[in-house]
């Protein structure tokens, strides 16, 4: 960043104008500046150079003050559009800033957090000699056809998008393969074509980098390729995104959760693509729900937002339910498809071998995949060799020396999954010290693609994990062999289980069905449900009819009886029925606290002594502390406490915390709307 704030000047208040300036560091209030620019008066949202301690950083105009209380002010300059001929300066605007606002005081985060997801490393970027924005002109659109139920559900979100200012949320729910796409394609189109307006659309999908299918789709589809936004973009690209969603020519963006913080300037529609995503949920220190800020941002646009899902959060699903959202259903596939027969494994009668995985009856599925030349998919929602390298003589198992995790085989190697501590797989065992006695434990997508070769030597078989594919480039070319047929099975991971179409694909097998309600957390048979559905919904998308094999030791379980009978609704009215009971969201409010230190028993006391100052209050329950689900992470040592409430809880945070004392060595995380993890 080129500093053009006059860091050597402090000056008294006199009649200088003030603006409160809130910045992107983890400052807990605004900083008063004096407005050092004669041939512009400030606004809100006006990005402005200034001088914090020693550091100069880009902040935004949150307030234009009278006077204020402080002596000494420096000066705030505002940042200058190096792309406007008028020489314009940088403006978020004051819905951005209400937006901001918001999340900050909801969140319980910092004022400058929203901001400093907004920048790029805390300033306006700039673009390099090559660096072009991008524009975005509407080419020539291929005709689509939308069946009945599509049209209805596109014609319904026409109706609030043709409505100047009118904020309406949409579910929009469809079964796996029904088109739910198309329908929002076909509003954006609309949308697009409203030249006079200029609107701006934003599509939030969860990991944006590993869906190739859906930037091809949308390509074809307008002519132009839309401005994506994450965090594995290069700097350039980044830059040249950023810019063209703040001059206002990038009119469609596909990004990631922090895609909602950008500078947008005339946004028209929002849409949370697979809403129900758990990777929606921010979780590091500025932590967020990014599907529901999505719904916060298009009310304060006043535009439309689509939150489409096969298996909606049962947050969204119970907005539906209540008429908080306008629930649009699409209950038939595509085309002639027709939804899978889903089929459970009974592992406790299937007698298999300990160091296999594949029951017979999967087995004998896929013999006669092959045999008609269709493809097939292997889900195993764990990379690596295996999960667990234990001692068959203590029974010791091979921990992270940084994190309270077990470290992961993969090939040789042994890697934490938390903070990537790696090392070579021992011979000797740590604890007892006993040679020859590590054994591996459990499958990962390695052990099972290892158990086909040896079981379907002539199949060709292809691995969809995140150490098989790291970046996008990797993940379309794969696609692109399961596309051209030359993929006969295919072992992925959650990475597979949402968004990808595979028109030969006519068998899934899912290895570990119980994995997910390992969890133990209240959202785990949820969640579960939702991934395997996802998953099994990409057997049988086009003419092929399709088969779904779940492997389990617990087939009486609610959620397997509900997959076998394609009873979603009733799943979720059950659920919702257990969640009412608790007091468990949708129907109460969560927050945790996250403690940590490098010292476990300082970070134990805090807890106890955090827990002790706790306000009475009706309706609010304190659980804990407790040591967090990752005791240890990175060398810290983690408790938590929970705060379960029938109401919003931020104010009684708040003053709870400003009572507390807390050793300041100790580091407390705020997780507003938490969800069991920490």
């Amino acid at each position: 960043m080129v500093s053009t704030a006059k860091t050597t000047q402090s000056v008294t208040n006199r009649a200088q104008k003030v603006v409160r300036i809130v910045v992107p560091l983890f400052l807990p209030n605004g900083l008063d500046y004096y407005w050092d620019d004669e041939t512009t008066a400030p606004t809100i949202g006006t990005i402005v150079d200034i001088q914090v301690g020693r550091k100069n950083v880009h902040g935004m105009v949150m307030e234009v003050l009278d006077s204020s209380p402080f002596q000494g002010l420096k000066p705030a300059v505002p940042v200058k559009n190096p792309h406007s001929d008028e020489n314009k300066t940088v403006q978020f605007g004051q819905k951005t800033t209400d937006f901001y606002t918001f999340v900050a005081r909801y969140n319980l985060a910092a004022p400058g957090d929203p901001l400093r997801a907004g920048l790029i490393k805390n300033s306006v970027p700039t673009l390099g000699k090559r660096g072009k924005i991008p524009v975005h002109v509407l080419g020539e659109v291929l005709p689509t056809q939308l069946n009945e139920e599509q049209r209805v559900a596109a014609d319904a979100i026409l109706t609030a998008v043709g409505k100047q200012q009118k904020f309406q949320p949409f579910l929009l729910d469809g079964v796996t393969g029904s088109g739910k796409t198309e329908v929002y394609f076909d509003v954006i189109e609309t949308l697009l074509k409203k030249t006079d307006s200029q609107q701006q659309v934003l599509i939030l999908v969860p990991e944006i980098a590993l869906t190739p299918q859906w930037l091809v789709r949308f390509e074809a589809r307008f002519g132009f390729k839309p401005v994506a936004w994450h965090s594995g973009l290069a700097a350039g690209a980044r830059a040249a995104a950023w810019w063209g969603v703040q001059t206002g020519s990038a009119r469609v963006v596909v990004g990631a959760r922090s895609a909602l913080f950008l500078p947008w300037q005339n946004l028209g529609l929002v849409v949370v693509d697979e809403e129900h995503d758990p990777s929606y949920k921010q979780s590091d220190v500025f932590r967020y729900q990014g599907r529901d800020m999505a719904v916060v941002l298009a009310r304060y646009w006043g535009c439309a937002t689509v939150l489409a899902s096969a298996t909606p959060s049962l947050e969204t699903y119970n907005n539906a339910l209540r008429g908080k959202y306008t629930h649009l259903t699409l209950k038939q596939r595509h085309g002639d498809a027709v939804l899978p027969k889903v089929q459970l494994v009974d592992l406790r009668k299937a007698d298999l071998p300990k160091t296999e995985f594949i029951s017979p009856q999967l087995v004998k599925a896929l013999e006669g995949t092959l045999a008609r030349t269709e493809q097939a998919l292997i889900f195993m929602n764990r990379r690596g060799t295996a999960p667990l390298l234990l001692c068959k003589s203590c029974g010791h198992k091979a921990g992270c020396p940084r994190c309270d995790a077990n470290l992961t085989v993969h090939g040789t190697r042994i890697i934490c999954h938390y903070c990537g501590y790696t090392d070579q797989q021992p011979d000797t065992c740590a604890s007892c010290e006993i040679e020859g006695e590590m054994a591996l434990y459990g499958p990962g997508t390695r052990r099972i693609v290892s158990e086909l070769q040896t079981k379907f030597p002539e199949a060709r078989i292809g691995v969809a994990d995140s150490d098989a594919l790291t970046t996008p480039a990797q993940m379309k070319a794969l696609m692109a062999e399961m596309a051209d047929g030359k993929i006969d099975i295919l072992v992925g991971t959650q990475m597979v289980a949402k968004g990808h179409h595979f028109p030969r694909l006519s068998l899934v097998g899912v290895v570990d069905g119980d994995m997910g309600l390992a969890l133990g957390d209240v959202r785990a048979s949820e969640r579960t449900f939702q991934l395997l559905t996802q998953v099994s919904g990409r057997a049988g998308r086009d003419k092929t009819s399709g088969t779904v094999l779940i492997q389990t030791f617990e087939p009486e379980h609610d959620l397997f009886t509900a997959l076998k009978a394609g009873d979603r609704d009733g799943f979720y009215m059950q659920e919702l029925g257990k969640r009412k009971d608790w007091g468990d969201p949708p129907f109460g409010r969560l927050v945790g606290l996250i403690l940590s230190s490098k010292n476990e028993k300082d970070v134990a006391k805090a807890g106890q002594l955090l827990a002790a100052a706790a306000p009475k209050q009706a309706g609010v329950r304190v659980l804990g502390p407790a040591p967090a689900p990752l005791a240890k992470l990175k060398d810290m040592y983690r408790y938590r406490l929970l705060v379960k409430g029938e109401t919003a809880l931020q104010k009684y945070i708040q003053a709870w915390l400003a009572a507390a004392k807390i050793p300041r060595h100790v580091r407390v995380v705020i997780d507003v709307d938490a969800e069991y993890f920490g």
